[in-house]
């Protein structure tokens, strides 16, 4: 896996140093995240997130970027009570995120573009707990604090479809719009990690479970490219 890992950074670092960029691509999306493999085995709920590009063109087929995501996958909210003091709300959240290069085939143009994509990247993934004040009419957040966190690597590849809305006009400088739907399964490596229900509190003492596996992916992405 570190081997095309390399193979796919090497490749990408000589297309950005060679290659003379045509158009620009700039890309949200919202996203939805399933484990799969060992991941599911500890983590059985979908998670959800937002991912956002930047990619260039050098050939009417080709695009290439830096993209990153996040992604929570788990959220617990309990009540703490605390002697001579009001109660607070404790959230607890499992988080994932993604960065990455990227590289797009496309080799249809016109309203309907379908794409195949490759991705490899880095990825950090943490537990944070936040206490809050549970009035509505402030809500203050009154501490933070990661309790767990990892990070690996991660490689995959995918496809989707680009439905163009809306053509871009040069004179005007307005952007390309394009309706963007993907699925990507990514290949995640090992890691240590917490999911719900792996916290848990002996009197005033958190006690972690954490899991450790492979984090392997498959996310379901709806969103806009602009082009330039």
């Amino acid at each position: 896996m570190k081997t095309l890992e390399a193979i796919i950074l090497v490749i990408l670092t000589a297309a950005a140093t060679n290659a003379g960029a045509q158009g620009q691509n700039a890309g949200l999306r919202l996203m939805l995240g399933d484990p799969s493999g060992e991941f599911a085995e500890s983590v059985d709920n979908s998670g959800f997130g937002v991912a956002v590009d930047y990619g260039l063109r050098p050939g009417s087929a080709l695009v290439f970027g830096l993209g990153i995501d996040l992604m929570i996958y788990g959220r617990e909210t309990t009540r703490v009570s605390l002697p001579l003091v009001e109660d607070f709300d404790l959230a607890t959240t499992n988080n994932l995120a993604d960065g990455f290069f990227y590289v797009q085939l496309r080799p249809l143009r016109g309203s309907f573009q379908p794409y195949l994509e490759g991705r490899a990247g880095w990825r950090y993934m943490w537990t944070e707990s936040k206490l809050e004040d549970e009035d509505w009419w402030d809500d203050d957040e009154v501490a933070r604090e990661t309790n767990y966190d990892d990070f690996t690597t991660f490689m995959g590849g995918g496809g989707g479809l680009l439905i163009r809305l809306s053509r871009g006009d040069m004179v005007t400088r307005s952007p390309g719009v394009y309706l963007d739907l993907k699925i990507m399964h990514l290949k995640g490596g090992e890691a240590r990690y917490l999911s719900e229900g792996d916290i848990v509190i002996h009197g005033t003492t958190p006690v972690f479970h954490p899991s450790k596996s492979e984090t392997d992916l498959t996310t379901y992405e709806l969103g806009v490219v602009l082009t330039f």
